[in-house]
């Protein structure tokens, strides 16, 4: 399959995308197919996003060839996903001298940081289950939205202890994590048998 015609399934299924979820996906056509200015705007225009989502030194997700459509399955997989748990989604298709290829980075939108290192995935089933909570509970309050801050503001130094150190992830999951998943998967059962 021709890479502009990947680029035209993948904005497809852009506009199918949840509302919650964000999907930013740039074709970087060669030089000489666009001309010099269209091909660094291309560029520009992908690296900006690719720099507001602070990726610049994450490496992608996933990686494809230019032609291969699996990258169509992929991301259509993770749409579906992100229905449950809100995601970004950057996908480059880089046709220009020297480097060919199509990247994709899948970044949990809002991150659960302490939950995402002590599951070692933002899409582990515990971590989908807390972003739940949290956007669907937490943040419709105002005081639940204080929390929250507080918690993106001290979590990530304790994320990245808990990503060291073994036994702490073990500790955070089992005193703290599976506990209160155990207890709001309850609640969501409960809720749906009403």
């Amino acid at each position: 399959m021709r890479p502009q015609d990947i680029y035209h399934e993948l904005m497809q299924i852009r506009d199918t995308f949840p509302k919650s979820s964000k999907l930013s996906i740039h074709l970087i056509e060669p030089a000489e197919a666009t001309g010099a200015f269209e091909g660094a705007t291309q560029r520009g225009a992908a690296m900006g996003m690719k720099n507001a989502w602070q990726l610049e030194q994450k490496p992608p997700t996933a990686t494809f060839a230019p032609t291969d459509e699996k990258v169509i399955a992929y991301v259509q997989s993770a749409a579906e996903t992100s229905a449950k748990s809100p995601i970004k989604m950057l996908v480059i298709i880089d046709l220009s001298f020297g480097n060919v290829g199509t990247s994709v980075w899948v970044v949990p939108k809002g991150m659960c940081f302490i939950a995402t290192a002590a599951y070692g995935s933002p899409l582990a089933a515990e971590v989908i289950v807390l972003s739940r909570f949290r956007d669907e509970t937490l943040l419709t309050s105002d005081f639940g939205a204080f929390l929250v801050g507080v918690y993106y503001s001290t979590s990530p130094h304790l994320a990245s202890f808990i990503t060291k150190v073994p036994i702490a992830r073990s500790l955070i999951r089992g005193l703290f994590l599976n506990p209160v998943v155990t207890a709001l998967k309850k609640t969501q059962k409960h809720q749906k048998a009403k």
